[in-house]
């Protein structure tokens, strides 16, 4: 939509600005799957520190000292106000392991497929590379995981299931070129014989991948 206005003979246009909302997409960074992985959350609980900060926006004013204004005395039989005393607002509370860590040994991500296939879709190869480098971080060295594709109930039961291994045995192919060592993965298909807690197991939230920790 294209806004016109005319103000002392000029044709002034003042064109819109269209956003398209997409969908909210559940992608969790290299620290966070650590953290849920591992219980090493120290990496995780320095990022949000720093993402909830953000920049410092105050504007400062530097006024040259030659500049400043001379006191003017008041007048006769002026009192000044009382100074007010501001309240002292509490201290922030701190990040803790215990408030970044949902669920010790296991993570749940958005890895995404092809429709009917195991082929993981262009846009969730950046969330199984994140997945790639946390399972290479130091803290995850030498641990082993089942890697489990889970579906909704869409179709048969048998189909989910051999679908849901396949897209496992995907995920892991992927991570193995990625130069996470194969003895540590161990691929799981479960069909929706696993739905998301208060979840019907019909709910798009069930087309899941689960990574958790054997040892």
């Amino acid at each position: 939509m294209v806004f016109k206005m005319i103000a002392s003979g000029i044709l002034i246009t003042i064109p819109t600005i269209a956003t398209a909302q997409a969908g909210p997409v559940a992608v969790k960074s290299e620290q966070q799957i650590v953290c849920e992985l591992t219980g090493d959350c120290e990496g995780n609980a320095q990022e949000l520190a720093t993402r909830d900060r953000g920049p410092d926006r105050a504007l400062r004013f530097d006024i040259p000292q030659g500049a400043k204004k001379k006191a003017v005395p008041p007048a006769p039989g002026y009192s000044a106000p009382k100074a007010r005393v501001a309240a002292v607002s509490a201290p922030k509370s701190r990040i803790t392991t215990s408030s970044v860590q949902a669920q010790p040994g296991r993570s749940t991500l958005s890895i995404n497929f092809a429709s009917g296939s195991a082929a993981i879709a262009p846009a969730s190869r950046g969330q199984a590379q994140i997945l790639a480098n946390a399972l290479k971080a130091p803290s995850a060295a030498g641990k082993r995981f089942v890697v489990g594709g889970h579906t909704d109930s869409v179709g048969g039961r048998e189909y989910n299931l051999e679908l849901s291994k396949r897209r496992a045995e995907a995920l892991v192919q992927f991570l193995v070129e990625s130069g996470v060592e194969r003895s540590r993965l161990q691929p799981e298909g479960y069909g929706f014989e696993k739905p998301v807690p208060g979840l019907s197991a019909k709910a798009a939230a069930n087309r899941r991948v689960e990574i958790v920790k054997i040892d």
